[in-house]
């Protein structure tokens, strides 16, 4: 059977709308565990009847999130961090895979598109990728790049989605909520689940995926604007990096790994 990589975030998750949802500690978050966990098992089942085995990386705060006893049997789970560069994507280099998707996954640091909207530490005011808005999307995405995997499946807020499909053209995404101001709107949880399932399912019964397949660029320039200037001056001193202004430091390579562990040392 061929094999599908998951890596699996909450804040894009149906129907999420504050940080203290996401928090083990928080009000209201098993129910968006088991949310999450919905989610992630739509995405493996429909990835099981296109003829696919899935890995699932837990991709949230403590990776420690999913229950794996809601997860198809033939899943392979990966829960907690190697504390590597792969981060979200942990586990995408131990095997061959034959394509990537993501669900419960969010815009960038500041975009309206989601209250919950941050990319990597609610400590980052913002992040470009070669003048691009940067959301943690487009970082795991160039990783699946990086390993010549394509992408084909997206679950998460509108913007993320809209801003996806224009990076991938072939990729599959399922809006799973929408922002307005603090507020989200969902439809039904069973409703994304089902279209989930769909189409993931969809996604890999093509023949083709050629059209999912992300070209890395042959040059990187990172952008990080820090909310504390303390913080920027401090990861200006990182090997290669440059401070821009008081609060933003710029990192420049034409190795993408490179950027990777840029950010595992300064995100």
């Amino acid at each position: 059977m061929k094999k599908l990589f998951i890596s699996a975030d909450i804040e894009g998750t149906c129907g999420i709308a504050a940080w203290e949802e996401t928090d083990a500690a928080g009000r209201n978050y098993a129910y968006f565990c088991e949310r999450m966990t919905a989610e992630v098992e739509a995405a493996a089942r429909g990835a099981e009847q296109a003829g696919y085995v899935t890995t699932v990386k837990d991709a949230h705060d403590s990776a420690r999130n999913i229950n794996p006893m809601g997860l198809p049997k033939t899943t392979t789970l990966i829960r907690g961090w190697a504390k590597d560069c792969y981060c979200m994507m942990g586990g995408l280099d131990r095997e061959d895979f034959d394509a990537v998707a993501f669900t419960g996954y969010h815009s960038e640091a500041v975009n309206g598109g989601n209250p919950l909207s941050h990319t990597m530490t609610r400590s980052v005011q913002r992040v470009t990728l070669n003048g691009l808005p940067c959301p943690e999307f487009l970082i795991n995405a160039y990783m699946a790049a990086y390993r010549g995997v394509p992408i084909v499946f997206l679950a998460g807020d509108e913007a993320l989605c809209q801003f996806a499909k224009k990076l991938i053209p072939g990729i599959t995404t399922v809006v799973a909520k929408s922002g307005h101001g603090s507020a989200v709107i969902s439809r039904h949880p069973e409703v994304v689940r089902e279209e989930i399932f769909t189409g993931m399912k969809a996604a890999l019964s093509r023949e083709d995926l050629s059209d999912c397949l992300l070209t890395l660029p042959e040059y990187f320039e990172l952008t990080v604007e820090y909310k504390d200037w303390n913080t920027a001056h401090s990861y200006s001193f990182y090997p290669g990096a440059t401070a821009v202004d008081a609060k933003t430091v710029k990192y420049e390579s034409d190795d993408y790994y490179e950027v990777m562990r840029f950010m595992h040392f300064c995100l």
